[in-house]
């Protein structure tokens, strides 16, 4: 899903866009760090879900900002980064 409607990217993905630096996607708003390392690693909101073993509501909502990611549980965080190959502090 593309972010805005004039995104050069085909694939929407905002968190790997060159354009974009950690935590701001082109147009200076705000990617949080869910967003970026699913984008980094070239994964569906659906795949990093069954990944993970988590609801992808709930992925949903760590990347909208309707969670907060400092908040999320250890046993998430380390599921999250475990299906993303990442540390569970670069989700934080």
């Amino acid at each position: 899903m593309r972010r805005y409607d004039d995104c050069i990217r085909t694939d929407g993905l905002c968190g790997a866009c060159s354009m974009s630096s950690r935590g701001r996607d082109c147009r200076g708003n705000t990617i949080n760090s869910v967003l970026h390392q699913r984008s980094l690693a070239g994964m569906t909101q659906s795949a990093l879900a069954k990944a993970a073993g988590i609801n992808i509501r709930q992925i949903q909502k760590y990347e909208s900002g309707e969670y907060d990611t400092g908040n999320m549980t250890l046993k998430n965080a380390i599921a999250l980064a475990k299906a993303l190959g990442c540390e569970p502090g670069d989700l934080l």
